[in-house]
């Protein structure tokens, strides 16, 4: 029997630093019972990131660059799709650290199950030795963030660590590339509507670096806009108002867990939730601010 081909796809908008670590990541696993294709699609990058990553197709002939001028990782998603010849899909982004088993492990599992599944491999956080990152926020990126068991439970899936079949997009179509955030969540939303089921996988492991705080206060514009794209832009003011309460109690419940659940000092829990207020108050200066007539933020 032929062996299939997985290819990995990688979105990257402006990560010159870390993107020939991701590659190089990428091109280690450990390769024998599949042969692996890479697409690198820069997203339109002003740095240096589309030259130091034209640097691998010279070294490795299963690694291609592309670019992909249209704005949002997902429609660089399935642009690098398009040119695939895989028949298994895994994605990650520009700032992951794949393990050597990451796509054996998932191809173990997958090849027993109904193809219309998706694998949510998990992902663990780590420091960057070059960055600042305040302890809160790497606080808040362990307790609350990219939470892929629980995400399977729920039915979602996050593109950080995502693996699938091409029937699996045959079936339910390719990533929401209007969205700007929120696509994976969309994307495996629409599977489980259609029948198919996320899985955990503990075994597929992808290494995330902590984001400081500047970065999580960019990531929640990018969601809460991702979110007005998608469905509150349409919304009745009965379900905006809705939306807000829920990030109160979000924010609420956050804090309850860091004071009642945690084995933090007093003074790393204060720091905590002053971080989850901060988190709170910018998502709804966001919201005031795209009902004005603000574009959402595309990276």
């Amino acid at each position: 029997m032929d062996k299939p081909i997985v290819t990995v796809i990688v979105p990257v908008y402006n990560d010159e630093n870390r993107i020939a670590e991701c590659i190089a990541a990428i091109c280690g696993q450990k390769v024998s019972n599949f042969i692996l294709e890479v697409i690198v699609v820069d997203n339109g990058s002003t740095d240096r990131t589309f030259e130091i990553a034209s640097a691998f197709p010279l070294k490795h002939d299963n690694v291609k660059v592309v670019r992909c001028m249209t704005p949002g990782s997902y429609a660089a998603r399935n642009h690098g799709i398009s040119l695939s010849r895989g028949s298994f899909f895994a994605f990650t982004d520009s700032d992951c650290l794949v393990s050597k088993e990451w796509i054996e492990s998932n191809l173990a599992i997958l090849k027993n199950l109904d193809k219309n599944t998706i694998l949510a491999g998990e992902v663990e956080f780590y420091r960057e030795n070059e960055k600042k990152t305040e302890q809160s926020a790497l606080d808040f990126e362990n307790t609350f963030s990219m939470k892929q068991e629980e995400n399977a439970k729920n039915g979602k899936c996050i593109t950080a660590n995502f693996f699938c079949s091409k029937q699996l997009f045959d079936k339910c179509g390719t990533f929401n590339a209007s969205l700007k955030s929120g696509g994976d969540i969309e994307m495996s939303t629409r599977v489980v509507q259609n029948g198919g089921r996320v899985i955990y996988n503990r075994q597929a492991l992808v290494k995330h670096p902590s984001r400081n705080v500047r970065e999580l206060i960019v990531k929640r514009k990018r969601i809460i806009g991702g979110t007005w794209d998608s469905s509150l832009s349409k919304a009745s003011l009965k379900e905006k108002i809705n939306f807000c309460v829920l990030l109160l109690k979000t924010f609420l419940g956050r804090s309850k867990k860091i004071v009642l659940e945690t084995n933090y000092s007093l003074l790393r829990k204060l720091s905590i939730v002053l971080l989850l207020f901060k988190i709170f108050a910018v998502s709804i200066f966001e919201l005031i601010s795209l009902s004005l007539g603000k574009a959402s933020n595309r990276q």
